[in-house]
């Protein structure tokens, strides 16, 4: 962080970041979560990944094995979240990061 100096209001306050101060940051994946619609699927971005997608999944999605009428609900969702945050890098990377 810089130190601003001169006669100015601001003198002696450290003065925000620069965008060349900051180190860049990388991302290996993004995870998308919609609240509203209840719905989620995870993008990996680390280009020799064998599954770039996983999902997406609804809450309106039939249950496994068809049973007519019902759906993942809410609990499907959450179960796929976690689902994706324990294992995609594990099982595709062979790493838990």
């Amino acid at each position: 962080m810089a130190q601003t100096t001169g006669n100015s209001p601001s003198t002696g306050r450290v003065a925000a970041p620069r965008a060349r101060d900051t180190p860049s940051v990388l991302f290996d994946g993004v995870l998308f979560v919609d609240m509203e619609g209840v719905r989620a699927k995870y993008e990996c971005l680390r280009p020799s990944c064998p599954r770039r997608l996983e999902g997406p999944v609804h809450s309106t999605d039939p249950l496994p094995g068809g049973v007519k009428g019902r759906q993942i609900g809410s609990g499907g969702v959450k179960a796929f979240i976690d689902g994706v945050k324990a294992q995609h890098l594990a099982r595709y990377h062979g790493s838990t990061r």
